[in-house]
């Protein structure tokens, strides 16, 4: 059992669009390389169901990542990023830089809340919840300080694919890292984050692993060609 996190590639459409499947025009010429290599990188892993944010971005490079593979797509509406409010959605104008000053002048813990939208607790109470009863349906019950999936849930690999704001606030939930105003994960554009997890008496600790950036195993943990060609020419 594995939740796997994926940024989206690099925007180059509409910011809060929501294009449904087969979404295009909504990452950019980078992005398109971007989710090409994300796609190379993980064409190896067994994903059986992927939870996506709505906007378009993500969609997109979710899609381009993920193709060739009979995977599952649920469009997941609590995986949007920060809301901004109504006011500002439109047109960032004067007043939403002035507000963006004014927080850039506050320390952290004076910015739980502020005009410019969603605050902390607002991020944690729209994204968790609906993730817990979302994995829940699938048979990953949160209990005991860990999770208690069914015997075919151990088998599950998720993949999530959303933002970095949204990613950071799920992260830290599922790590059991308290809330604060200033998120405790950076994802880059495609970055990934990979959570295992460690059974004890029948439920499921989670861990966050950090991959290697060039791995000379293969996917089914075989030693690589290049890798056994290496450890041979040590020998010599």
């Amino acid at each position: 059992m594995k939740i796997i996190m994926v940024r989206h590639a690099e925007n180059g459409g509409d910011p809060f669009g929501e294009p449904g499947r087969n979404a295009k025009g909504f990452i950019s010429a980078k992005g398109l390389n971007q989710a090409a290599r994300l796609a190379e990188a993980i064409k190896g892993r067994k994903i059986d169901v992927v939870l996506c944010s709505p906007i378009g971005r993500a969609v997109e490079t979710a899609e381009r990542a993920l193709v060739g593979k009979k995977t599952k797509f649920i469009i997941c509406d609590f995986l949007k990023e920060w809301m901004p409010s109504p006011e500002f959605r439109e047109s960032q104008g004067t007043r939403f830089e002035e507000i963006l000053k004014q927080n850039a002048d506050r320390y952290a813990e004076e910015t739980w809340k502020t005009e410019l939208g969603e605050g902390t607790f607002d991020l944690y109470a729209r994204i968790c919840p609906p993730f817990m009863k979302q994995i829940a349906s699938m048979g990953i019950r949160p209990m005991h300080g860990g999770f208690v999936p069914t015997e075919k849930a151990k088998k599950l690999n998720i993949a999530v694919f959303a933002h970095g704001g949204s990613l950071s606030t799920l992260l830290s939930f599922i790590l059991d890292i308290r809330p604060f105003p200033i998120g405790k994960f950076a994802f880059e554009l495609t970055g990934l984050a990979e959570i295992g997890f460690n059974e004890k008496r029948g439920v499921y600790y989670p861990f966050l692993t950090i991959p290697a950036p060039c791995s000379c195993r293969s996917p089914e943990g075989e030693v690589s060609p290049k890798a056994k060609q290496q450890k041979a020419s040590r020998k010599k």
